[in-house]
């Protein structure tokens, strides 16, 4: 009777076993739900989060390449034009792509350009090319890995033209499919110029070889050794310094946010200019390339990406910064001033014609680098005319001393002499101070604080220099709030006789030819945008004027 009854009991719970074991099984698929959604939705923030950091990095490529086509269709001065026919420049792998168009711009400048490359075929009909649109541009054959081809060619340099004035070391890449053309002439210098063009690398896309690291070393870096030192005792004398770009890339930066070297200690070896040496970047790159042979590289702190590339790239900075130390010694006259520059990703042969760049594009900085009026900058790390701020902290600013009579002013960035006791001292001052003011990379303030020095500078006596050094310290995007009064500037800036000149100067433009109603806030930022129209009626009424 009791086993009936437990029976029954058993099963009158078995369906309300089932029901929770069904509410669970539903709760549980439910949750399941829930944290699939939450990771869909996190990933899809991700997604879109990393979609608008590209786009925002093309639209400031973009603003910058606009800035870049403006700055380049204002012509040279007289006063800033150093050069002349008689200036000659040498470019070498200069057949095509980078090192052929800055050839193709130099002469159009008016500089007398030596086009080499090592197949003496291919380098001919370039130098064709140019020289039936009317430009000073000759060939001559040159092979950087060769020391015969580099012999021959400094001695036929010497013979017809004395010398030469700048230096140019500009980057080329060979792909995986171009291993029986290794020794194909990738330097390009330019020394009154001489433009050094040299380099290869064996990886495409997302390859990482490097069976041909010795390859690379040698020609990238060795190669460009190689060329600089015997290009350097054939440099000219001149008031305005002789001139050496080397083509470099992003890839060989010592402190870059990703594909940097691992190894705390060397990283600040390779830092330290007071201490670095020749053998010092020597053995870094004998030691990767020991590594590489026995396997271990992996371990060793090494660049991930393009990695013997991005070494022999890390190479030829260090040594244009060591290089910069050592040429900063030389007296007046025949000072040199060296640096280098990353020409982007550009649309040649090197990139499987897959860049965002065009060539014209690429080549304007080490143009730009070689021209400079009154160079004093040296040492240093350049890309789209300007300085990027992760490398700068790892470059050293060498100028020349001074000697005589004159005021040392220590600015927030380097010590500068200020030297008024002569027409030439002050020519040379003048001249920095206006590259100063004009190449900030910052339209704004390129267009209008280069116009106020310009008009003014000759006219400012030492307390002047003084506060124009102090305006010209200050980063460029509070400056420009603070002379636009979208931000009150602080104490200093407004005691400070230049910068109070210069923001009235712009106060009076907004005034006479800004629409009152576009007229931002006093001490607020303006809307984005380069428009001052109302957009639509409930769009903003202040415009970036």
């Amino acid at each position: 009777m009791e086993k009936n009854e437990s029976a029954d009991e058993h099963l009158e719970m078995e369906p309300k076993r089932e029901k929770e074991r069904d509410h669970n099984d539903e709760g549980s698929d439910s949750e399941e739900d829930r944290e699939e959604e939450i990771r869909d939705r996190e990933c899809h923030e991700r997604e879109k989060k990393m979609s608008d950091k590209k786009q925002r990095a093309k639209e400031r490529r973009e603003k910058r390449r606009q800035e870049i086509s403006l700055l380049r269709t204002i012509p040279y001065s007289d006063h800033q034009r150093w050069w002349s026919a008689d200036t000659i420049a040498v470019v070498t792998g200069a057949n095509r792509g980078i090192g052929f168009e800055i050839v193709h711009q130099l002469a159009l400048h008016g500089v007398t350009v030596i086009l080499t490359s090592r197949d003496a075929a291919v380098g001919e009909e370039a130098a064709k090319v140019l020289q039936e649109g009317g430009l000073n541009v000759f060939f001559h054959q040159l092979d950087i890995v060769d020391p015969s081809s580099i012999k021959a060619f400094c001695e036929w340099l010497q013979q017809n033209y004395g010398g030469l004035d700048i230096l140019v070391k500009c980057l080329f890449q060979f792909d995986r499919f171009e291993v029986d053309r290794l020794y194909e002439d990738i330097s390009l210098s330019i020394f009154l110029g001489f433009v050094n063009n040299a380099g290869v690398n064996f990886n495409y896309g997302s390859v990482n070889r490097l069976e041909f690291s010795e390859q690379v070393i040698v020609t990238n870096y060795f190669g460009t050794k190689n060329i600089i030192k015997a290009m350097i005792p054939l440099m000219r004398p001149s008031a305005s310094g002789a001139r050496i770009v080397n083509v470099s890339s992003r890839l060989g930066r010592l402190n870059g946010r990703r594909n940097r070297i691992g190894d705390l200690s060397l990283r600040h070896q390779l830092e330290d200019v007071d201490s670095l040496s020749e053998e010092l970047i020597d053995k870094t790159v004998t030691t990767f390339l020991d590594q590489v042979k026995d396997g271990s590289w992996t371990s060793g702190g090494w660049p991930q990406t393009y990695t013997d590339y991005s070494m022999s790239k890390l190479a030829v900075n260090t040594y244009t910064r060591l290089m910069a130390k050592v040429l900063s010694e030389r007296p007046e006259g025949q000072k040199i001033y060296i640096n280098c520059y990353c020409p982007g990703w550009v649309k040649t042969a090197m990139t499987g014609w897959s860049g965002h760049t065009s060539p014209e594009e690429g080549a304007d900085t080490g143009v730009w680098l070689a021209l400079l009026p009154d160079q004093v900058v040296t040492g240093k790390f350049f890309s789209e005319r300007r300085e990027p701020f992760i490398v700068s902290v790892c470059i050293s600013y060498w100028i020349r001393p001074c000697v005589g009579p004159f005021s040392r002013f220590c600015s927030s960035n380097q010590s500068l002499d200020i030297d008024l006791s002569n027409e030439e001292s002050k020519r040379r001052l003048f001249n920095r101070l206006l590259y100063r003011s004009k190449q900030r990379g910052f339209l704004e303030l390129d267009l209008v604080l280069g116009k106020w020095v310009e008009e003014h500078i000759h006219s400012l006596d030492e307390n002047g220099i003084k506060s124009l050094v102090s305006v010209l310290d200050q980063e460029n995007p509070d400056l420009w709030k603070w002379l636009s009064d979208q931000e009150k500037p602080p104490e200093a800036m407004n005691i400070n006789p230049v910068f109070c000149a210069v923001r009235e100067k712009v106060v009076n433009n907004l005034n006479n030819y800004a629409a009152p109603e576009t007229r931002a806030t006093p001490e607020q930022q303006w809307v984005r945008g380069w428009d001052d129209f109302k957009k639509g009626r409930d769009g903003p009424v202040s415009g970036n004027q």
